[in-house]
């Protein structure tokens, strides 16, 4: 078998098939199997994709185990000398997948291989190319570019000695040999959504080199989630999952430093805003509480923020996931 290609499901049962589809409908000259893990099984749900894709492996999961979880139990399944994990909201339309498979196999210097990620319209959808690209974003200050300037001097741009390369990798798709994850024990359990990619492409890039290849590319289907920012504004810019899952990566590849650095802005951040902004309604002649939901929201985050300071800071085990009340962004939204 020359790639698995391994799904996580969760009630996602209509995007699936289409991509299945689209594999079956685009995918050439490779042999290749399909693995499903179901974090919310619903009996006969997925009827539809099994009597259509007879030879799909569906795998129950018992229960919602998160990202990391249900991408090993489709690891220690697959029997494919590469793994392809590809969200279900994807599609494919050409050979992607032959491709990234024959770069795999051409060049021994690389691990693993991400794909460009495309919206509905083939358009190039906005990432991060490298791990510091993310590390900057997490820091909250003045919009000013002598502060710009600060964090770029101590998180600077990423130099490879190739135009393809990159050491991260977003996990809606990427494909990288069953011995190479094996030997890193897969993906981190201890995550329970987001982050887990930049932690594996940070493992993975001390095996060999990652990249991104014109000839590989998926579009992806961005839909709404739980987990979705609701209010944004340029301090108010992370939702509560996303940045424990965040702070967990940094803990574990960049150590404690780098982990309390980003807690210390925040702590700093948060008082200065509110001073801000109470000091700019009383000397306009408004009440001290007028417009301040910027700053609530951002004050409610970072004190759950603070609930998961000591368990990422000692690494006790996971996986980190947020209580639906903790889901502030959600919580204010209903």
């Amino acid at each position: 078998m020359d790639v698995s290609i391994v799904f996580v499901n969760y009630q996602t049962e209509a995007l699936l098939q289409d991509c299945l589809r689209s594999i079956y409908d685009h995918t050439e000259n490779l042999n290749f199997e399909c693995i499903v893990i179901d974090n919310h099984f619903i009996p006969t749900a997925n009827q539809q994709i099994l009597s259509e894709f007879p030879k799909t492996k569906w795998i129950d999961a018992g229960r919602n185990t998160g990202f990391s979880i249900a991408n090993n139990i489709g690891l220690h399944a697959a029997s494919g000398e590469f793994i392809l994990f590809l969200n279900a909201d994807t599609l494919v339309f050409d050979n992607s997948i032959g491709n990234a498979w024959k770069h795999l196999k051409a060049d021994q210097t690389l691990v693993a291989i991400g794909g460009n990620q495309l919206d509905t319209n083939k358009n190039p959808l906005p990432y991060y190319r490298t791990l510091n690209d993310v590390r900057r974003d997490f820091y909250i200050v003045p919009n000013k570019p002598v502060f710009h300037q600060l964090i770029n001097a101590l998180l600077p741009n990423q130099k490879f000695s190739r135009p393809e390369e990159t050491n991260n990798l977003v996990g809606a798709f990427l494909m990288a040999s069953k011995e190479n994850l094996l030997k890193l024990n897969g993906w981190d359990e201890d995550f329970f959504m987001y982050a887990e990619d930049a932690e594996l492409s940070f493992r993975l890039s001390k095996l060999g080199k990652l990249a991104y290849f014109e000839d590989v590319n998926f579009i992806h289907l961005i839909k709404e989630n739980e987990f979705r920012r609701t209010e944004y504004s340029w301090v108010n810019r992370f939702s509560v999952q996303i940045q424990v899952s965040n702070l967990l990566w940094i803990r574990k590849s960049y150590g404690a430093i780098a982990f309390l650095l980003i807690y210390l802005n925040y702590s700093i951040v948060a008082p200065i805003f509110w001073i801000w902004k109470v000091g700019l309604n009383l000397t306009t002649g408004k009440s001290w509480k007028y417009d301040t939901k910027n700053q609530r929201i951002f004050g409610r985050k970072v004190a759950v923020l603070y609930r998961y300071f000591f368990p990422i800071l000692f690494r006790l085990n996971g996986p980190y996931q947020i209580k639906p009340e903790e889901n502030i962004d959600q919580v204010i939204k209903s």
